[in-house]
Parts: structure tokens; C-alpha cells; sequence
């Protein structure tokens, strides 16, 4: 499988949605870069210390295959993608992040023009300002 950057920031913001398992399985996969076997070994080796502990009766067929993982994984991604169509929080962020870039520019031309202008102290303490608040507002959006 293709890894995409994009679902790591996905499964940050509507990671909530996901049954544990699911969560799980993506974490391992998007942010440990494991590979769908070591995923497999990992979760049935949790099973196994589950079922020698006491926690949970044996099962038949208590394992995970490559496969399993994979379906597991294509599921939560749909699901991610799902919400992301839905509610478009991360496209909005970076819609709101690349305007405050915009605005720190643009308050920042202005200030150099407005000095070079020699224009009155107040015009270029009001750029100075606008700068600082898109400053802030990128703070509060990363």
C-alpha cells in the first residue's frame, strides 16, 4: 500500500471516530511506519498475552491476518476521508492558515512602504499590529 502523508493529519483531527482497533492499526501504520506484517504480529501477539492473562477466554481462529490489517486500515481510511468530505476541517485550516500568511505579508509590505513613505508613526504602528494579531491567529490554527 501507497503510504499518504495526509492521513496522519486526518487521524488527528477525527481519529475520535475510529473504534480503537482502527485507531490503533493506523497509528502503527501512518506515524510507527510499520508494515502490514509487523501490524499482524503486534496485535496477535496482544491477543495471545490477553488470552495467557486471563482477560479473555481462548477463542478459535484468534488471530489477524496481513489482510485482516489492510481491510482494517482501507476501512478507517474511508471513514477518515468520510468526515474530512463531510465536515472539510483540515481543508478549512489550511484555507485559514495559507490567509494569515497572506495578511502577514501583505501587513508587512505595508509597513516597509509606509516608512519608506515617511508616513505618519501610527499607519506603520497599525501594520506592525495587523502582523501580530495574523501571527496569533496562525498560532491558534496550528
Amino acid at each position: 500500500m501507497a503510504v499518504n502523508p495526509e492521513f496522519t493529519v486526518l487521524l488527528d483531527v477525527y481519529g475520535n471516530v475510529l473504534t480503537e482497533k482502527e485507531r490503533a492499526m493506523l497509528d502503527y501504520y501512518y506515524n510507527d511506519d510499520l508494515s502490514l506484517r509487523e501490524i499482524s504480529d503486534n496485535e496477535n501477539a496482544e491477543r495471545r498475552a490477553r488470552r495467557n492473562s486471563g482477560e479473555q477466554p481462548p477463542r478459535e481462529n484468534d488471530t489477524i491476518t496481513r489482510q485482516g490489517v489492510r481491510d482494517t486500515i482501507k476501512r478507517a481510511e474511508a471513514k477518515l476521508l468520510s468526515m474530512e468530505e463531510k465536515l472539510g476541517l483540515v481543508r478549512r485550516n489550511r484555507e485559514l492558515l495559507q490567509l494569515t500568511a497572506d495578511i502577514r505579508k501583505n501587513a508587512e509590505k505595508a509597513a516597509v512602504r509606509a516608512y519608506q513613505a515617511r508616513a505618519p508613526k501610527e499607519i506603520i504602528t497599525a501594520a506592525s499590529d495587523i502582523d501580530t494579531l495574523a501571527e496569533k491567529i496562525e498560532e491558534l490554527l496550528r
